[in-house]
């Protein structure tokens, strides 16, 4: 016969705690061995009672479920913490799977989907709500894009210079087309190249062609 998975549960309130634990304990192989109502009380349960799974609330009247999960990790690698929260900012769930949990459900889900957290974690693997993978994906790829380099803007002008450079011209016929100095033209022209990134007239000339603007 196989051995049921010992679940010690971690909220402080009670309605919650009795309320999950009716939904495990009609689960086959499911066995509710402790309850707890705050962070200290949650790290001596886990020490005595050695549970398989501990389902923890991140907040624990006041007190800190991320800090209870810390203090069970560290005295027990093994323990496997499945954070059942009503807290979804993905900041928070990124805190948790840097501590170790093995799971996040938010108390929005329905009872299948913490029974199938159990399970995967029990199984050895990670598991995340759908809802959590998307808002962390959401927040990936919003930090991207606010991290992504700007394309510098090149103007008309900009893309006439380089096109005229690239067709071999020099200072003084650019500054006749453009009815400007060759002062003007070279202080243009340094600008443009620190603008992109280039430090010789070669690598302009390149830039140009990569990007379309011109042709050799």
């Amino acid at each position: 016969m196989t051995p049921s998975t010992k679940i010690l549960l971690v909220d402080d309130h009670v309605l919650v705690r009795y309320g999950v634990k009716l939904i495990l304990q009609e689960e086959p192989g499911f066995e509710v061995v402790g309850e707890a109502a705050n962070e200290i009380d949650a790290v001596e349960k886990a020490t005595a009672l050695q549970p398989d799974i501990i389902v923890m609330d991140l907040d624990l009247a006041g007190e800190s479920g991320l800090k209870a999960s810390r203090q069970i990790l560290s005295i027990q690698s093994e323990a496997k913490i499945i954070i059942l929260s009503a807290e979804a900012a993905p900041e928070t769930v990124q805190q948790a799977l840097q501590i170790g949990v093995s799971g996040y459900v938010i108390k929005g889900a329905d009872n299948e989907e913490l029974i199938r957290a159990i399970r995967t974690v029990s199984s050895g693997r990670c598991y995340l709500c759908p809802e959590i993978t998307t808002a962390l994906i959401r927040s990936q790829a919003l930090q991207l894009a606010s991290t992504a380099t700007t394309p510098p803007l090149i103007t008309d002008r900009d893309r006439e210079l380089m096109r005229l450079i690239a067709a071999g011209l020099r200072n003084k016929e650019i500054a006749e087309k453009f009815t400007l100095s060759i002062k003007a033209i070279e202080a243009t022209r340094s600008k443009l190249m620190h603008k992109l990134g280039c430090n010789s007239a070669a690598e302009l000339v390149r830039y140009a062609v990569r990007e379309g603007i011109a042709k050799l």
